[in-house]
């Protein structure tokens, strides 16, 4: 058995876990906060139920990927001639700051996704039929949202990575 990859395994598996967990909670509350008290929607709307199921997936797509660059990053930093600092405090470092970009930017393409449709779609007041429960305007809602997240998720990735600390190479042209 391989040790080493064992724990980083492990170590992956609760990082995933707690990001995770806290990124969703935090995701449903500010959801809840802004949707549903703002547009007076009761708690039992299974429209905004669907509404907030879509953006509680998109937000897990879109941060699936965070956790690669943030070891990447650790195993550079480690790998760096010179390293002599701390990796737990170098790995937290990292962390957040990628949580911090993929949070701003998770929120910005939901909120964006969410405010140019409505625009677009002048004639219906989305929040509106999901406060009467309109479970189709939901649905298409909810389906515009997944689907932007999943165009922009590459986007996401490469923009964290431009921020990995890769050597300095030379260049030979």
């Amino acid at each position: 058995m391989n040790n080493e990859l064992f724990y980083i395994s492990l170590f992956q598996l609760g990082v995933s876990i707690f990001i995770g967990v806290l990124i969703l909670y935090s995701t449903y509350k500010l959801t809840d906060k802004f949707i549903r008290t703002k547009n007076n929607i009761q708690n039992d709307n299974f429209s905004y139920a669907i509404l907030c199921s879509s953006i509680l997936f998109s937000v897990a797509y879109l941060i699936s990927d965070i956790i690669d660059p943030i070891l990447n990053s650790i195993r550079l930093v480690q790998n760096q001639p010179g390293f002599d600092g701390n990796i737990i405090f170098e790995g937290i470092k990292y962390a957040g700051f990628f949580l911090c970009i993929s949070i701003i930017i998770i929120s910005l393409v939901i909120i964006i996704s969410i405010y140019l449709f409505t625009l677009m779609t002048k004639d219906i007041n989305e929040f509106e039929e999901i406060k009467k429960n309109n479970v189709a305007v939901s649905i298409i809602t909810s389906v515009i949202i997944i689907s932007i997240s999943m165009m922009v998720k590459d986007s996401l990735y490469l923009m964290l990575e431009s921020f990995l600390p890769y050597p300095t190479s030379l260049n030979i042209y």
